[in-house]
């Protein structure tokens, strides 16, 4: 009895080891360059494997009320992590798009750097129109990994 408990506890635990890691990174060609649908605040997923640098995804997230005809100050996350052997920088630029793929407004960060075997969660502030941030429906994402 004592042995079924402890296969079914062992069991339990792989598969919840498991089930906490995300999904398989696939490999992309530097630059990484793809589009995807788009809510402002939410998480683009990514999970690319460019050159050793693994991103899992994108968020940007307005600071303040968005409207119109203004300029609004936002932050731009981008999570993952480095499992290349070299520090590398990262280059990314989001390209906002309306639902017919016409684009509203560029936002790039400033290059940073990511340490090689380390994960990284680098913010920054970044500014976008309030009519672009209000009507994107996608977004185009550039990542450049330079070592």
């Amino acid at each position: 009895m004592k042995r079924v408990m402890f296969a079914l506890a062992a069991t339990l635990v792989t598969g919840l080891a498991f089930s906490q890691a995300g999904p398989a990174h696939a490999p992309a060609e530097n630059p990484f360059q793809a589009d995807f649908g788009f809510t402002l605040g939410q998480p683009t997923a990514l999970w690319v494997d460019i050159q050793g640098v693994r991103v899992d995804g994108i968020t940007l997230i307005a600071l303040g009320e968005v409207r119109a005809g203004e300029t609004v100050k936002c932050q731009m996350e981008v999570v993952g992590a480095s499992v290349a052997e070299k520090k590398a920088t990262l280059t990314v630029v989001l390209l906002l798009e309306d639902a017919d793929g016409r684009n509203l407004e560029r936002v790039k960060l400033e290059p940073f750097k990511v340490k090689p075997g380390k994960p990284f969660d680098e913010k920054q502030k970044v500014t976008a129109e309030g009519s672009a941030l209000a009507t994107a429906a996608r977004v185009y994402v550039f990542v450049q990994v330079a070592f």
